[in-house]
């Protein structure tokens, strides 16, 4: 006899998708706006929703804050290791990797003509630490320590595949890229993702010319 499958009740499912609905727009707002700027009576008015229902599904702000920074790190880290992890790829493959990233989450945040948005939330959140919890202050030094082991093991790859030479300083070539992920959105903000795009470019020839074998 086959198993029979039971399908969520329809209001544990409502619940669920109003929650990742205020994720959402708490994530949104929190990165085109600040999070000091964004009140719970903000977020409400977006979703359709009441502060009482945010309250009923978070508690207060500061833990709301935490869920969608808890998420956001999640999903980066699945990117970056989808991009600086996965075999056979050049470093060149993995920095282009990385704009496009990049360029993908600007096109999330930014309409032609009006693409001075802000797109990432830790970058947003390095400026506005005074808003965040402990908590996520030290989640996004852990993000960021595990960006540059990333991109270290992607330099140390690269070396051994044969495409720089042996006396690389892999921390310096490091310390060449670490800044196009960190400094993105800002750059984006004031010069646009053609600047972006350049210094991508510029750091991936600088690195091909001083250590190239």
């Amino acid at each position: 006899m086959p198993a029979t499958v039971t399908s969520p009740a329809p209001s544990r499912a409502k619940a669920s998708d109003t929650r990742a609905r205020i994720l959402e727009v708490a994530r949104r707002l929190f990165i085109t706006r600040g999070v000091d700027a964004v009140s719970y009576g903000d977020i409400a008015k977006e979703v359709g929703s009441t502060r009482a229902n945010l309250h009923y599904h978070f508690g207060n702000k500061a833990e709301l804050v935490k869920e969608v920074f808890a998420d956001t790190f999640e999903e980066v880290r699945q990117k970056l290791e989808g991009i600086w992890l996965k075999p056979g790829l050049s470093l060149e493959d993995r920095i282009d990797l990385l704009f496009e990233d990049a360029r993908d989450r600007f096109h999330e945040f930014n309409q032609p003509g009006d693409e001075r948005t802000p797109w990432s939330l830790s970058s947003r959140a390095r400026f506005d630490f005074s808003s965040v919890d402990t908590e996520v202050v030290e989640g996004i030094g852990e993000m960021s320590r595990f960006f540059e082991e990333c991109v270290t093991h992607g330099v140390k790859i690269a070396i051994g595949a044969g495409e720089y030479r042996t006396d690389t300083p892999v921390k310096d070539v490091v310390l060449m890229i670490t800044p196009l992920w960190y400094f993105g959105s800002p750059i984006t903000q004031f010069s646009g993702i053609k600047r972006l795009k350049n210094h991508y470019a510029a750091t991936k020839r600088t690195i091909k010319a001083a250590y190239g074998a």
